[in-house]
């Protein structure tokens, strides 16, 4: 598993194309992020990313569900909304709370919006797998999909 930094070294045009459609004209990311519960019920919830120091984490209400599946099992897919040609692009792996004073500090620096709690736990989402498609010739007979994958290590 990678940090965002690893990743965007391994692959730069992928991290590039998550940057741009995790994050909005004004400035803040916006996703859905699935996590499983221990026994297997999903969760699908709208975050927001907070790309900070050399890493990619999210700020997580103590008691919502999202907290208890990263803390528990820790597995994740983050989507970004859909681009142009419907473009999409995914990262998945596990989350790493993180309990450093100095890297909670640096994540509140780089909070771009206003509704989370000091004290709510904090993740780093560690990269694992990244999946980057959009539609060629969208809307005509040779429409056809081109994806790209990358995985961690290889």
């Amino acid at each position: 598993m990678s940090g965002w930094q690893d990743f965007e070294d391994s692959a730069p045009d992928l991290a590039a194309a998550g940057r741009r459609l995790f994050v909005g004209s004004d400035g803040i990311a916006i996703a859905f992020i699935a996590t499983a519960a221990p026994g297997g019920l999903p969760h699908l919830s709208p975050v927001c990313p907070i790309f900070a120091r050399r890493g990619i984490y999210l700020s997580a209400s103590a008691s919502s569900p999202k907290r208890r599946d990263l803390s528990d099992g820790g597995s994740y897919v983050l989507h970004a909304f859909l681009g142009e040609n419907d473009e999409e692009l995914q990262i998945a792996g596990h989350a790493r709370e993180v309990t450093a004073p100095y890297e909670r500090t640096a994540v509140h620096e780089a909070i771009e919006f206003g509704s989370f709690g000091r004290n709510d736990p904090i993740f780093e989402l560690l990269v694992e797998r990244c999946l980057w498609c959009w539609w060629e010739n969208a809307g005509q007979p040779d429409t056809r999909p081109v994806k790209r994958r990358w995985r961690a290590g290889k």
